[in-house]
């Protein structure tokens, strides 16, 4: 297998929980520093992220990286940096991207440049209550990232090619949105946005109009109010009629702006009937359906029981679903959609075979946690045989 060296150790500073912690992606757990406990340009070019960039460039992504990063698979084209054409000529952010560029050609571990790419979560509170959300517990700590970060954020503003906010649910914090309107960032830096869509404001919508947009990805999990009510609001304020709303004034600014528009679903038994309907949906407002195998937070064998074990019939269901939903985006040119599909249909079909019951859920978990048990060249040489 050709090695596959992934950019984000020298382009990607992101920080995904606000307990602090810095990652160079949010499929990689490997902790390489903490706001808490030092600046974006020392963390930048600390211990952590020197030793993943030397492991990269010489083990490749493979070797670093969970299997089942979708940058691996050919999602999220999103990340990439590789544009320059936008950022005016002789702007700070052009002249940091091509020396980034450089650097990264030589895989040099120390940079002069600074991130590309800055993703934060500043809270994980969020307005509603996803079945499958893993920061549930968290977020009731109510923690927040310290201002002495969001302050350096603003000061290396002029670098960014991307800015990504992130929760939680971005679009519930005074400081986020303060930063979505006051940050000075060059005209070519895009403003990514992942959000559940319910809180959007007519004053956010008219600063949006002001933005550079490169993504705006909206999490439903459901394609009618009823399964959305029972997946994600279970008692908090929020409206599938609003929600509704939202995407359409968000296909409008997408229809005027052309930026990349998402809607993502978390397959489960409960919402298995909907795929393609839930595709329909994302094809009506313009945007691209991004659908994925849900995950189980815990690793409960209740949540695998209630949400992760299919019915030979739903299995035959989804199959078709899936192969209607795939001629429909082909037909469009969603190529994320289209791997996100083919990847779906893969998940499914291994986790037939090996987790599509309790009891298999359990022996894989053991044998996952044996695994992790193992010296860490062991567990490299058994990663790079499967790979």
């Amino acid at each position: 297998m050709t090695k596959f060296i992934c950019h984000h150790p020298w382009t990607h500073f992101e920080v995904n929980n606000p307990n602090g912690n810095v990652t160079m992606c949010c499929d990689n757990s490997t902790v390489l520093g903490n706001v808490n406990r030092g600046t974006i340009e020392e963390i930048w070019n600390g211990p952590g992220y020197q030793d993943i960039r030397a492991r990269m460039r010489d083990e490749g992504a493979h070797a670093l990286c969970p299997h089942s990063c979708p940058v691996l698979h050919g999602l999220k084209k999103y990340q990439n940096l590789e544009w320059h054409s936008d950022l005016p000529p002789g702007s700070v952010a052009k002249k940091n991207a091509e020396r980034n560029d450089e650097e990264f050609t030589k895989g040099v571990t120390v940079l002069d440049s600074k991130p590309r790419w800055m993703r934060y979560a500043y809270s994980y509170k969020c307005n509603l209550d996803c079945y499958h959300c893993y920061q549930r517990d968290d977020a009731l700590l109510n923690d927040t990232l310290p201002d002495s970060f969001m302050t350096q954020v603003n000061e290396l503003a002029p670098y960014y090619q991307v800015i990504l906010f992130f929760g939680g649910e971005p679009f519930l914090y005074k400081p986020v949105l303060k930063m979505m309107e006051e940050i000075e960032v060059e005209s070519g830096c895009k403003f990514f946005m992942i959000t559940n869509g319910t809180l959007l404001t007519d004053r956010m919508f008219e600063n949006l109009e002001g933005r550079n947009i490169g993504l705006f990805a909206v999490s439903l999990d459901a394609a009618s109010a009823g399964i959305f009510d029972v997946l994600r609001v279970r008692g908090r304020t929020a409206s599938w009629t609003t929600l509704m709303g939202n995407l359409k004034r968000i296909a409008e600014l997408h229809r005027r702006k052309g930026f990349a528009f998402q809607i993502s679903m978390t397959v489960n038994t409960v919402n298995c009937t909907q795929i393609e309907e839930f595709v329909d949906l994302g094809l009506s407002v313009g945007a691209e359906p991004l659908l994925l195998l849900v995950s189980n937070p815990d690793e409960t064998a209740e949540f695998q029981k209630r949400y992760l074990c299919f019915s030979a019939q739903q299995l035959s269901d989804i199959d078709l679903q899936i192969a209607r939903s795939l001629e429909k985006v082909r037909t469009r040119g969603m190529k994320e959609a289209e791997a996100g599909l083919i990847r779906l249909r893969s998940m499914l079909r291994d986790h037939r075979r090996r987790a599509n019951s309790v009891a298999a859920f359990q022996m894989r978990r053991i044998a996952r946690t044996v695994f992790h048990w193992l010296p860490g060249p062991v567990q490299y040489r058994i990663r790079h045989y499967l790979s």
